[in-house]
């Protein structure tokens, strides 16, 4: 992974508090509770674009499977600091592709890169991108 994208650089964003339960023993977020933190916030970007995610499911008989990620750590957060999850999404062919990135203020924390493969229900087998989904999501073809 390289530099972190500039907030501006984002699509979407959300704020959350991090709480207790989130943190190690050394009081800061444990690493792997920042795959949640992306799940909330690309969940919130689907339902900003009036897609929310569970209607995806239903409505057009589609799910997404993660099948890659990576994230570069640059500072902690820690117990009951403001964060934000920031989002931007791509597509091509059968996947959605995720760029990341959590905020304190100004202060990047991480970044990520996360791939969807979009899969038909029921079967699980491989679907290109519907062009309506990719247009309700706003996302741009790569």
């Amino acid at each position: 992974m390289g530099a972190v994208l500039k907030k501006s650089e984002f699509d979407f964003s959300y704020t959350f508090r991090v709480r207790y339960a989130e943190c190690d023993a050394q009081g800061i977020v444990f690493n792997a509770n920042y795959l949640t933190y992306f799940d909330v916030g690309i969940t919130e970007y689907f339902r900003a674009h009036g897609l929310p995610y569970g209607e995806s499911s239903e409505r057009l008989g589609l799910d997404f499977h993660v099948i890659h990620c990576s994230i570069d750590f640059k500072s902690p957060a820690r117990f009951d600091e403001e964060v934000s999850v920031y989002v931007r999404g791509g597509f091509s062919g059968v996947k959605i592709f995720w760029d990341l990135a959590v905020y304190r203020e100004e202060t990047p924390l991480c970044s990520a890169s996360l791939v969807y493969a979009c899969v038909e229900i029921p079967g699980g087998g491989l679907k290109r991108i519907p062009p309506e989904v990719a247009r309700t999501l706003g996302l741009n073809e790569r």
